[in-house]
């Protein structure tokens, strides 16, 4: 049996299995029940995409929520921006 891989990976191999979080797992049903809505037929791997992205930012919401962010003065965020290369 091959080893199994996470979402988390920015390349998804193809031979390998591929494990869900129960989110990325919700996430990734509905967007194979909206591809078919659509009678386009169904993408797989924009699922499996769509499905990480949507989990991620359930995940950051909630992290924000909790109170794990950083606040920024007006004054200390231009000195950050104006600090940056571009």
């Amino acid at each position: 049996m091959s080893e199994a891989q996470t979402l988390d990976q920015d390349v998804i191999d193809e031979s390998k299995p591929i494990t869900f979080a129960p989110r990325e797992w919700f996430f990734f049903k509905e967007e194979i029940k909206d591809q078919i809505a659509e009678g386009k037929g169904v993408d797989l791997l924009k699922a499996l995409r769509a499905a990480r992205f949507y989990a991620e930012i359930e995940r950051r919401t909630e992290s924000i929520k909790a109170g794990h962010y950083v606040e920024f003065t007006s004054e200390e965020w231009e000195k950050f921006v104006n600090e940056q290369a571009v």
